[in-house]
């Protein structure tokens, strides 16, 4: 049977959640206080980045598999069963290779514009 890990004793009162956290209140800030507003088009177009950075993380893993199980290693082999294992295994590092390569292109692609934007938006101020 497993054992479970003993607890540490707590020494004095449980702390107050709601006096740590009192500058996070649930109230509804001012317009005049600033607060960041959702906008719908940001969401939609965020959503959209994300789906299609995910679409072609998968399809660059798909077809780095396909690549790698197509061009198998030259190797000789002395078990049927090790065999697959080497064979599996290549095929599956190419497609984690590709799919890697090409989530970074996307991260490069979305990310480059956004950092030139918010740098022209901190010197516009």
């Amino acid at each position: 049977m497993l054992r479970t890990m003993p607890r540490r004793r707590r020494k004095g009162p449980a702390p107050d959640v709601f006096e740590t956290f009192a500058d996070r209140v649930d109230e509804e800030p001012s317009p005049d206080e600033g607060a960041p507003t959702l906008r719908a088009g940001l969401l939609a177009r965020s959503a959209g980045i994300g789906l299609g950075t995910m679409t072609v993380g998968v399809v660059a893993g798909v077809l780095g598999f396909w690549w790698g199980a197509a061009n198998e290693p030259d190797l000789p082999y002395d078990h049927l069963f090790w065999e697959g294992v080497i064979k599996l295994g290549w095929a599956a590092l190419w497609g984690l290779l590709a799919g890697a390569a090409a989530l970074a292109v996307v991260a490069l692609a979305v990310g480059v514009p956004w950092a030139r934007r918010q740098r022209a938006r901190e010197q516009g101020r």
